[in-house]
């Protein structure tokens, strides 16, 4: 097999989550909501964040959530166009706290990124397309 990337991450997310969910990744980080229309009809068990043309978040909400701890998962991380600069704006403006800030090597190099924490607990790596030395 030849993978070409990842299609999508499924988290799920506490049953109250949908609001919480659309303000940080829609409202706060401009990523688009997709498929409401199912997942409120029933159709769907989850809705999805879009996160590029080849990419999506799953957040399935579940009576059963229980906030991640450093047994599952660590992070998710995503590759944004937009400058560190831009990157932290967005994220100050949005109110939201930067856990810490590093220069990881990662699919397509090295580049800065900032790590979030969404409003269910899941860490969130941005990560600058705009790459270093």
């Amino acid at each position: 097999m030849h993978g070409t990337g990842i299609d999508h991450i499924k988290h799920y997310i506490p049953i109250d989550g949908q609001a919480d969910a659309i303000e940080f990744y829609s409202d706060t980080l401009g990523f688009s909501i997709e498929g409401m229309t199912a997942y409120e009809s029933g159709e769907k068990p989850f809705f999805s964040i879009r996160i590029s043309s080849g990419s999506v978040l799953h957040l399935e909400p579940d009576p059963k959530f229980i906030k991640p701890d450093r047994t599952a998962a660590d992070h998710i991380a995503i590759r944004v166009a937009e400058s560190m600069e831009v990157i932290e704006t967005t994220l100050i403006d949005g109110d939201i706290e930067i856990d810490r800030r590093l220069t990881p090597r990662g699919a397509t190099g090295i580049a800065p990124a900032v790590y979030v924490t969404d409003p269910f607990g899941y860490r969130v790596e941005i990560k600058s397309e705009q790459q270093s030395d």
